[in-house]
């Protein structure tokens, strides 16, 4: 009987500080930009297998960490809920326009429905490559957004961050650069 009190507790803490982390932000609707820097998504070349894709482009096409071969990936993990995540979408963008010409792709994903990501970022005027996980972030080892990771030219995980950060700070740009 404690123990089940003990971990009743314990969830209720953890959604309490959830609740506190993130305010919430209405659905918004229409398409948003699919570019950052000088890389888009549309820049990727695509090829549908028919196997069930680990993310998709707002316009439903497949997309896996292997589509941005030759280029290092910057995946931002984030919620329409989420305040830090809202909070730092301004810099993970201005980090894409820097790094963009250097050969880095930034995504943010997100595991919301499509409509619910398309409406958010119409209404908050905010542009990028975003896109949509398929699954749920805690299969890709992903605990709490924001959370961003680093993978290498040949799609090898090299970094992670959690929580929010201003990605166009000097101090990231140039740990960003390091890898």
């Amino acid at each position: 009987m404690m123990y089940r009190l003990l971990g009743r507790i314990s969830i209720s803490l953890a959604l309490l500080f959830l609740l506190f982390a993130c305010t919430e932000v209405e659905e918004r609707i229409e398409e948003g930009s699919l570019q950052a820097g000088s890389i888009s998504i549309a820049d990727i070349q695509i090829e549908a297998t028919g196997v069930e894709s680990t993310f998709q482009d707002l316009g439903g096409r497949p997309i896996e960490i292997s589509n941005f071969s030759g280029r290092k990936l910057i995946v931002n993990y984030w919620a329409t809920w989420c305040g830090p995540c809202i909070r730092e979408i301004p810099a993970l963008t201005r980090a894409a326009e820097i790094l963009g010409p250097e050969g880095y792709v930034f995504v943010l994903a997100s595991d919301e429905p499509l409509d619910t990501i398309r409406s958010f970022i119409a209404e908050n005027e905010f542009s990028g490559n975003f896109i949509k996980l398929n699954t749920f972030f805690a299969i890709h080892g992903i605990q709490a957004v924001p959370s961003t990771v680093i993978y290498d030219e040949f799609g090898q995980e090299l970094n992670s961050w959690l929580g929010a950060y201003e990605w166009d700070s000097q101090e990231l740009l140039t740990e960003l650069r390091s890898f």
